[in-house]
């Protein structure tokens, strides 16, 4: 406002002059009309250049205001500021202090701002010898900035400034920050790439005796040695590569240079750039000269691009004492190899035999209980049988897995698969589960649902333990109330992803604690329970509130063998099928008496004959006296002659063709198929199992 008042004013006074002007001259040339007429035009027209270049000027100086403005608007990285030159008051700070700064300009004051970055030491040294006179341009200065908590850079320029009697500066602070990183990480880069040429220069000398420089656009190369005490290929010297490698390769052994031949030929080295197959290659070749006889060199093959220029460096060093040395390791290892093997055998020999005797009286146990099951009996008898019967299994079941645990072949434990009953399995989790609960006032629930697949294949094992942990766990924390076991199934095409939840109404535990249980990486408690689940490839959740309940949840997914639902179940222990086979011979071989009696009570469910012998050589002599027999079932380790001897031997008698199923308790994985590969014609493992024996005698007999 105050700039259009001036020029209107300018234009007033002016056009008051000329009228003072015209008159004056009217006066002089009166009498003079045509004069008169001539000096006014002349007025007039000087008037009209005078107020377009007054108009014209105030455009000017509008248009390069707005252009200021909009320079000061759009350039958020620069701060300006007007001082007064003598007393360094502030008449004007542009708005965007906070963006450039990080200071609210309400909250500081400008005059505040502008002395604090003034006496920064750097800047106010240099500003006490400026000649205030040209313009001020400072270094990139080290700025606190309170806002983003980080040290910022910034740069301060200074244009002085007269108008008649005042005296001002125009001060720019511009944030510097990425203009410092930036030259900061070029010279951190070249240093760093200096220093790493360096280092890797001393590897190189360090590491190689000799150098071969090749460049393949040009055919030449250089031979430099790092080491002078021996010349492997002749004296240092550069040349024509493919008349020079001539040279090179008659110092080489004859029964390397064709090897050397084909990696050190200039047409196979430019195919690896035409391929752009650029990765290192070694070879190993012998020299032998008058220098040494029988020196192994090792020679790498790096191809660079260097300006256009295609650059291969063949790095050479002397390793004759590292190949005699890999060759006399290379016997320690086979020797060592070779006892190692011999180690394994023989311990995989004694687990063998710790096996079965320990699982020889256990099975006695299993089968003779099993055998009473079927008995007529009271009650109470039963159930005290039927632990027996189950507790012996699980026994059965530690065994195999600390000797599976044990066996040097297995560094990783494998599952160990099969078909089960998910009814009978958790039928057997609850009468394990009530024991434990003893005198405890809890009612534990199982409820499995009904719709869920009867006949499961999995590790049944690891699956059960880790079901009985958790709800030893719920058991051992509850004192009273109850324990809720849910199971329910998701069917995934042929398979079936079991859910099964354990939720009780003990102590509870904390937030705290939850987490500790979900990182516990021990062998014991849960920590072995998420281990045996991360083994079977299923999922582990446990929720729990503090003096009201723990609720653990898993999942596992097994193959669904019988799709016959849980409802449709009649019987919760369903018997094996039974079929007569009256009339027919069986070969029982075991020098065990309790094991022979425990198959002959298997067998007199099927109405056979069976006849009883404790050793491999009166099976022989049994055979060879041409009695008949429809099938042998054949004990593995008997003393003076093995189960597998014994089958060897009988098969050697003209006309024989009986099977011969071997019966042992040997049954660590793998066994099974090590026995079918030595010639028996089946494998049933101890304890004996009814559904197994059913299938080899309906295949054998039936």
């Amino acid at each position: 406002m105050k700039n259009k008042k001036w020029i209107l004013v300018g234009i007033l006074s002016l056009l008051i002059l000329i009228y003072s002007i015209i008159s004056s001259l009217t006066d002089i040339f009166k009498g003079n009309d045509s004069l008169n007429y001539a000096v006014l035009g002349l007025m007039f027209v000087l008037s009209l250049f005078i107020l377009k270049s007054v108009f014209k000027l105030s455009s000017i100086s509008l248009t390069l205001k707005d252009k200021l403005y909009k320079s000061l608007v759009q350039n958020s990285d620069t701060l300006y500021i007007m001082l007064n030159a003598k007393n360094k008051n502030v008449i004007y700070i542009s708005d965007n202090v906070e963006e450039v700064l990080g200071i609210n300009k309400n909250e500081k004051s400008s005059q505040d701002i502008v002395y604090q970055i003034m006496s920064l030491p750097v800047i106010k040294s240099e500003l006490d010898n400026w000649d205030k006179v040209s313009n001020y341009t400072s270094g990139m200065v080290e700025y606190d900035n309170p806002k983003y908590n980080y040290q910022m850079w910034i740069r301060v320029k200074i244009y002085p400034y007269k108008d008649k009697k005042e005296e001002y500066y125009v001060v720019q602070i511009i944030d510097a920050t990425k203009e410092h990183d930036r030259q900061h990480l070029l010279i951190s880069q070249a240093t760093n790439i200096k220093s790493r040429e360096s280092v890797l220069n001393q590897i190189t000398e360090r590491s190689y005796d000799f150098e071969i420089s090749i460049n393949l656009t040009r055919n030449s190369y250089e031979l430099r040695y790092f080491k002078k005490d021996n010349l492997y290929f002749g004296e240092e010297k550069r040349g024509i590569y493919t008349e020079e490698l001539k040279n090179i390769l008659e110092y080489i052994n004859e029964k390397d240079r064709d090897l050397v031949y084909k990696n050190f030929n200039i047409e196979d080295l430019k195919e690896h750039f035409s391929k752009y197959e650029l990765d290192s290659i070694t070879i190993r070749y012998r020299v032998g000269n008058e220098i040494k006889n029988n020196t192994w060199l090792e020679s790498t093959i790096f191809f660079l691009s260097d300006r256009q220029k295609n650059i291969v460096s063949i790095l050479t060093k002397n390793v004759t004492e590292n190949a005699e040395s890999i060759r006399e390791q290379n016997v320690m290892l086979q020797n060592a190899l070779n006892e190692a093997r011999l180690v394994s055998k023989s311990k995989t020999e004694l687990i063998s035999t710790i096996s079965h005797d320990i699982r020889t009286p256990l099975t006695n146990i299993v089968g003779l209980s099993d055998t009473l099951l079927s008995e007529k009996l009271n009650n109470n008898v039963l159930d005290d049988i039927k632990n027996i019967n189950e507790s012996s299994n699980d026994m059965l079941n530690i065994v195999d897995n600390l000797l599976d645990a044990s066996s040097v072949e297995k560094i990783l434990i494998k599952r160990q698969e099969k078909n089960y009953s998910i009814l009978k399995m958790f039928k057997k989790i609850e009468t394990m589960a009530k024991d434990y609960i003893g005198d405890k006032q809890i009612k534990l629930n199982v409820n499995l649902d009904s719709n869920l697949p009867i006949v499961l294949y999995g590790d049944y094992i690891r699956i059960t333990r880790a079901i009985n942990e958790i709800v030893n766990n719920s058991i051992k924390y509850t004192d009273e109330g109850e324990i809720n076991i849910n199971v329910r199934g998701e069917k995934q095409d042929n398979n079936v992803k079991v859910y099964v939840e354990v939720k009780d109404t003990g102590s509870g535990i904390s937030e705290e604690k939850v987490n500790n249980l979900m990182q516990d990486e021990s062998n014991r408690g849960i920590g072995a329970v998420k281990k045996l689940i991360k083994l079977l490839g299923g999922t582990f959740e446990i929720e729990s509130i503090e003096g009201q309940y723990t609720k653990v949840t898993i999942s596992f997914v097994q193959k669904i063998v019988e799709d016959n639902k849980v409802r449709e179940m009649i019987k919760t222990n369903k018997e094996a099928e039974k079929f007569s086979l009256k009339g027919k011979k069986i070969l029982v071989i075991d020098d065990n008496a309790v094991n022979l009696k425990v198959t002959a009570k298997y067998l007199q469910e099927y109405d056979v004959d069976a006849t009883l012998l404790e050793s491999g050589k009166e099976c022989i002599d049994f055979i060879k006296d041409k009695n008949a027999c429809d099938l042998i079932l054949m004990d593995e380790m008997m003393p003076g002659m093995s189960g597998t001897e014994t089958m060897h031997e009988l098969r050697n008698i003209e006309g024989f063709d009986i099977p011969i199923v071997v019966l042992t308790a040997d049954a660590m994985q793998g066994q099974k198929e090590k026995y079918l590969e030595s010639g028996f014609d089946d494998y049933i493992s101890k304890p004996i199992d009814k559904k197994e024996l059913s299938r080899v005698l309906k295949e054998f007999i039936r």
